[in-house]
């Protein structure tokens, strides 16, 4: 009997326990799971509210359309409510009451910098907290992001390779033509300021405006010059980034994000030098030079081959869009075999190339090539005029020092994004690893093709960081030109 009793005892004080417990789990078990609702719910809101700061920054622009401060500001607010109601379905776990507010744009308090403020609050229903009288609970959310208003330069290739290889019945001219025009649409009229180089053997260049999509005194606007594009010649890159870089630096707005956008489709395989000093770059006795004599370089062999034609001086600018300057022979040029044809001019009139470009960045350098047809050598520009693959290893170390040159000022940060089209020159295509290292893109660092060039190919910390689109052909020129403009000018910045 005693036994019975105490058996009888312990069940009672189970009961008892197990009955104190739940009132204590059940509640706690309750609360995690209006806890975790509200959890989810604040993170759908957070991620409304942030989709419709980013696409109230980036509409700033008025797809190119809106060209008052106000018009912008409407269609900000438009592209955010838009973007918000898209992302936060009516009836979300229950949610009611949804308040948005009308986002605020405010272009005044830094100059040169707009932002997008949006906030929003929802009614999170309660299910087991009803037992203390909450039937629901207020959630609020905000976001900012930021929009700075740009000078940009766009750097077009127009090289003779650009008529190569058509694509889907369409030039990559063509394609180039229509997808460069369509990435003006992301910058704003009377807030941006963009410009133009465009570039073969020689280089045009137009100044940055903010009446961009406005006709200038002789009727162009942006977009109608690169409407107008011939293309042909070869690839000066380097002069091409000079002209886009001077252009920065002469408007000098640090307020501004300085960007230059580089679109090429194949190897820098010319530079421009001074070849009156020193004077005994010039063989011709001939050759009577009035005043400086400057001039492009060119490969014509086709490909960056040891042996094979090569040609100069081409003139390095040009006043036409629709022309390269391919075969120009520069001013100066009296009594010179290059006067006549331009071919005859390194065997004939000039003995090597200098040291530097005529805007003192070295053509000298570790770079080597790399290409199926010439794989990595350890080959240094030497200077010889009469070797195609020289003076392309000479022309790509002046791009990539002049690179440097823009990325390490300080003052005016600019920044550097590259596009590579693919396709059109099989014998020669783009060095994928010169234009990230143009853009200072952290990606560099892990193609697998760096490991030959490590050395070379090396990320500079402490310069500004870019990025690197890669079109492997003409189709999807315009996702690399989308992609860049995505990142240039937005900022999200809760």
């Amino acid at each position: 009997m005693r036994v019975r009793s105490r058996r009888n005892k312990q069940q009672g004080f189970a009961v008892i326990m197990t009955a104190l417990t739940m009132l204590v789990t059940i509640p706690l078990v309750g609360l995690a799971i209006d806890v975790s609702i509200l959890y989810m719910i604040h993170g759908k809101l957070q991620q409304a509210v942030d989709a419709a700061a980013l696409a109230g920054a980036q509409a700033l622009s008025g797809g190119g359309v809106a060209t008052t401060e106000a018009a912008q500001d409407s269609a900000a607010q438009a592209a955010a409510a838009t973007f918000f109601h898209a992302n936060l379905q009516s009836g979300y776990w229950g949610i009611s009451n949804v308040q948005w507010a009308t986002p605020t744009v405010d272009s005044t308090s830094i100059p040169n910098y707009r932002t997008v403020t949006t906030s929003a609050t929802v009614s999170a229903p309660l299910y087991f907290l009803r037992i203390l009288g909450q039937n629901s609970s207020t959630i609020a959310a905000s976001s900012q992001a930021g929009r700075r208003d740009v000078l940009l330069m766009l750097v077009l290739d127009r090289s003779s390779s650009m008529l190569d290889y058509p694509f889907q019945g369409s030039t990559p001219c063509a394609w180039m033509i229509q997808d460069a025009t369509q990435f003006l649409t992301y910058f704003a009229p009377g807030r941006d300021m963009v410009g133009l180089v465009v570039f073969g053997s020689a280089v045009f260049t137009y100044a940055p405006t903010t009446t961009f999509t406005t006709p200038d005194s002789d009727g162009h606007t942006v977009a109608s010059l690169i409407g107008s594009i011939g293309c042909g010649g070869n690839t000066n890159t380097d002069e091409a980034m000079y002209q886009a870089y001077n252009q920065i630096t002469t408007v000098n707005a640090a307020t501004r994000a300085n960007v230059i956008v580089l679109m090429t489709d194949g190897r820098p395989n010319g530079f421009t030098g001074n070849y009156s000093s020193p004077t005994n770059l010039i063989k011709n006795v001939n050759c009577t030079v009035s005043g400086q004599l400057k001039g492009e370089v060119e490969q014509w062999a086709g490909g960056p081959y040891p042996t094979g034609e090569t040609a100069g001086l081409s003139v390095e600018t040009t006043t036409s869009v629709t022309s390269s300057g391919d075969g120009t022979a520069p001013p100066n040029t009296s009594g010179c075999a290059m006067d006549s044809n331009i071919a005859y001019a390194p065997p004939t009139d000039l003995t090597q190339m200098p040291a530097t470009d005529i805007h003192s960045n070295s053509i000298t350098g570790q770079y080597s090539l790399n290409n199926p047809n010439t794989p990595y050598n350890s080959s240094a520009c030497t200077l010889n005029l009469s070797s195609p693959q020289q003076i392309e290893i000479c022309s790509v170390n002046a791009v990539d020092n002049m690179g440097i040159t823009i990325r390490q000022n300080a003052a005016l940060q600019p920044t550097i994004y590259s596009i590579a089209l693919e396709g059109n020159a099989p014998n020669d295509p783009p060095d994928t690893l010169l234009l990230r290292k143009l853009a200072n893109d952290p990606t560099m660092q892990n193609d697998p093709s760096a490991t030959a060039q490590l050395y070379w190919s090396q990320q500079n910390p402490g310069q500004t960081v870019g990025y690197f689109a890669d079109a492997p052909n003409a189709g999807q020129l315009s996702a690399a030109f989308n992609s860049i403009a995505e990142r240039i000018v937005v900022r999200l910045a809760r």
